[in-house]
């Protein structure tokens, strides 16, 4: 394992699964907040390299979520990759003003999801 430091946020456990799965694959390991209002107090608590983020979940949006990553200078660095299964072009458009770096569509394949982890983290080989 390395040292990155990654953050899923996802409502749905087994999206979650998924996930760590494919990061496990890749040699890399992750924090999860089952939630918005989890996934803030992690981001107020810890700095992250990457932010894998859904949009829809309860009490606190993934927008809410992307807000708060934004407008803490700490968080500069961090990328963010949406996966939403809300993807029509005005979401992703907004996604991207509240400072997105990826978007993918839920639900995500392994190539997709990979691809982006690997060019936010620089990695060259996963």
């Amino acid at each position: 394992m390395n040292n990155f430091k990654i953050l899923i946020v996802d409502d749905n456990p087994l999206v979650v699964k998924m996930h760590l799965h494919y990061l496990k694959r890749a040699g890399l390991d992750a924090d999860t907040a089952p939630n918005g209002k989890e996934a803030k107090v992690k981001i107020n608590e810890k700095t992250y390299d990457l932010v894998i983020l859904d949009l829809m979940m309860p009490e606190v949006s993934g927008f809410e979520v992307l807000k708060t990553i934004r407008s803490n200078a700490k968080n500069s660095n961090t990328k963010v990759i949406v996966a939403s299964a809300l993807n029509d072009k005005e979401i992703v458009d907004l996604t991207f003003e509240l400072g997105a770096n990826y978007f993918v569509t839920s639900p995500v394949s392994y190539q997709s999801l990979m691809e982006k982890v690997k060019d936010a983290l620089g990695l060259k080989n996963i």
